[in-house]
């Protein structure tokens, strides 16, 4: 036997009938556990470090250019009007058009509230189709409330892609915080590194998108 094995079951370990040396077994909860055996018991503990693996670093690598700056601008500007009109939460999708190489927003017809807004997402950009639109973002708003991913966020928000959400849009220090998810693993984005600009400007933003908003 190796003097280190790696199992991702713990029904694989115990199939192994010499289970000398050392063990490492993967978990449900994301750890790897370290498992000795001897005469004198077994122990199962988290260890401080595997030296027998390669080191990694939690990163995340843009592929795609970075989204213009004056798409950012009209999702501030979309986002602090509903805010200032009626403090509802609203959202927005950002696609990468595979044909053109180029950046748009699509305003889905949702329905809002102060707590809470649920989109009909267009079906021209998914299923068949999204092999043309690369649905990169979903982003939207905390209106009066600070920018954070709440419980529902985060059970909403499964797919990987992109997710953004502005925050106190009725202050004169609005927030923006991004990350990357995918089903229940993230990590937080810096808003240089997928913006070629985060300056909170306000700009001009399509008027269908008002008829597109319908309250709860």
């Amino acid at each position: 036997m190796s003097l280190v094995s790696y199992f991702w079951r713990v029904t694989e370990y115990f199939s192994q009938s010499d289970k000398r040396g050392i063990s490492y077994i993967g978990a449900a909860d994301g750890q790897i556990y370290e498992v000795r055996e001897s005469m004198i018991g077994k122990m199962v503990a988290k260890p401080p470090a595997i030296p027998s693996l390669d080191n990694l670093t939690e990163r995340f690598s843009f592929r795609l250019p970075k989204i213009p700056g004056h798409i950012f601008n009209q999702m501030y500007s979309f986002f602090k009007d509903f805010c200032l009109r009626s403090d509802v939460e609203v959202m927005l999708q950002l696609y990468f058009d595979t044909e053109t190489k180029r950046y748009f927003l699509e305003c889905p017809v949702q329905h809002v509230s102060k707590v809470k807004v649920h989109a009909e997402l267009d079906p021209k950009y998914l299923g068949r189709n999204s092999l043309r639109f690369i649905q990169v973002a979903q982003v939207h708003s905390h209106n009066s409330m600070s920018a954070y991913f709440s419980a529902t966020d985060n059970q909403d928000e499964k797919a990987f892609m992109i997710y953004g959400v502005f925050g106190l849009l009725n202050t004169d220090t609005p927030q923006a915080k991004f990350r990357v998810k995918g089903n229940d693993t993230e990590l937080a984005i810096p808003i240089d590194q997928i913006f070629e600009s985060g300056a909170l400007v306000e700009v001009p933003y399509p008027a269908e998108w008002e008829t597109r908003v319908k309250y709860q």
